[in-house]
């Protein structure tokens, strides 16, 4: 069953990742901006600032911000795009609900590709960090000794974002656990629920997932983030129980094989060892 049946719309995600992008978008850097308001430096922008640089009428901008079907011109969806800076996750999301359409590869999902031994290799035989490869549904692909020191689980092939979410031992090893761990990965699950449907594996995991009711209600929130990925910049801390309980601050590193472009390679660097701040 797709949860977005389920009383999930999806025009709340639309709504939220709109309104996040003006709320973020710094005045200078709008294109136009200063030409029909003057030099200023602000952050966000209005709906009616966006609206007019769009081109159309503050009601119709506010239509597709909340969500309303439309017959929304592909020139519009693509200003409003240049105009908030979407980037590719976000407009893949606005452009699929808004169109009622999204390109083949992001309705039915990744073709289900075998890592290389090279990238297997790679992955495994890593001696220094923690580094791990999972799909677009957070199964596991690949994993090497070190993070399996971090996190014994692994090596059992449990899936990242379920233990993230509904794990017990998640909410004692990962410090912070709802706001810098939990509120982020519940927000990259929802952005793959809109951008695979029709995906029965990823369904699947959410389905378990909701079934826990702190995640549930958070899968629920209507002020969930939108990013997809961590942050490598803000480093997160966590415990290592089997180091005696000594905190640790990690930075998490995200890469895209560009063999498998809907998988992740994570790696847990030590922050002190990325650099200073």
């Amino acid at each position: 069953m797709n949860v977005m049946d389920s009383g999930e719309s999806g025009r709340p995600l639309l709504t939220r990742i709109l309104r996040q992008a003006r709320a973020r978008r710094v005045t200078a850097d709008v294109p136009g901006f200063n030409d029909l308001y003057g030099a200023k430096l602000a952050h966000g922008i209005t709906q009616q600032q966006t609206a007019r640089l769009a081109g159309v009428s503050r009601r119709w901008y506010g239509n597709l911000e909340a969500g309303r079907p439309k017959n929304y011109s592909d020139a519009f969806l693509y200003a409003v795009r240049r105009i908030l800076d979407l980037d590719d996750d976000e407009w893949s999301i606005v452009y699929g609900i808004t169109r009622g359409r999204a390109p083949n590869a992001i309705r039915s999902g990744p073709s289900a590709h075998r890592p290389s031994p090279a990238l297997l290799s790679l992955v495994e035989q890593s001696p220094t960090w923690g580094i791990y490869l999972s799909n677009h549904r957070w199964d596991l692909l690949a994993c090497n000794k070190k993070v399996q020191e971090y996190f014994p689980w692994m090596s059992d092939g449990v899936n990242v974002v379920e233990w993230v979410l509904t794990s017990p031992e998640a909410r004692i090893q990962l410090i912070d656990w709802r706001e810098s761990w939990a509120l982020p990965s519940m927000a990259a699950l929802r952005v793959h629920a809109e951008k695979w449907p029709y995906d029965e594996r990823l369904q699947e995991i959410i389905e378990k997932v909701r079934l826990d009711p702190t995640a549930r209600q958070m899968w629920n929130d209507a002020d969930l983030p939108t990013v997809t990925y961590p942050v490598s910049s803000s480093p997160r801390r966590l415990y290592l129980p089997q180091y005696g309980g000594k905190e640790f601050l990690v930075r998490i590193l995200v890469l895209e094989p560009l063999e498998l472009p809907s998988c992740r390679l994570v790696a847990l660097a030590p922050a002190e060892m990325v650099y200073s701040e």
